[in-house]
């Protein structure tokens, strides 16, 4: 299966501009990422979200036959320091189904985005 995230965005998730460089205020925290892939049929994945070293999120996420899941995640008040930040996205199959699974196999890492926060 093919899986790719092109980077992350502001604004409303359907305002589809994915950058791999943002600069933004420190306010801001609710930032929308896709997950552009292959399936043909219904599959579930788990999606980590990291910012720096820090996993700011876990989402888990069944793909659809249309080939795009658009998803939001947040950065905690602690982590929006001005400076530049590393951001990234790993995604892995579940053990099982149930919606509590616990992640098996890492089926893909991103490439590292950079997440900007100004004063």
């Amino acid at each position: 299966m093919q899986i790719a995230i092109d980077g992350f965005w502001t604004t409303k998730a359907g305002d589809y501009d994915p950058q791999k460089s943002l600069s933004t205020p420190v306010s801001d925290n609710r930032f929308f990422y896709r997950i552009n892939h292959d399936a043909t049929s219904r599959q579930k994945v788990i999606v980590e979200i990291m910012v720096d070293t820090t996993l700011v999120g876990e989402v888990h996420e069944w793909l659809s036959s249309d080939g795009k899941e658009t998803l939001f995640f947040d950065v905690p008040s602690q982590l929006r320091k001005p400076g530049s930040h590393t951001l990234f996205f790993r995604i892995f199959s579940p053990v099982s189904e149930a919606a509590d699974a616990k992640k098996g196999t890492q089926i893909y890492e991103s490439e590292h985005f950079v997440l900007d926060y100004t004063g």
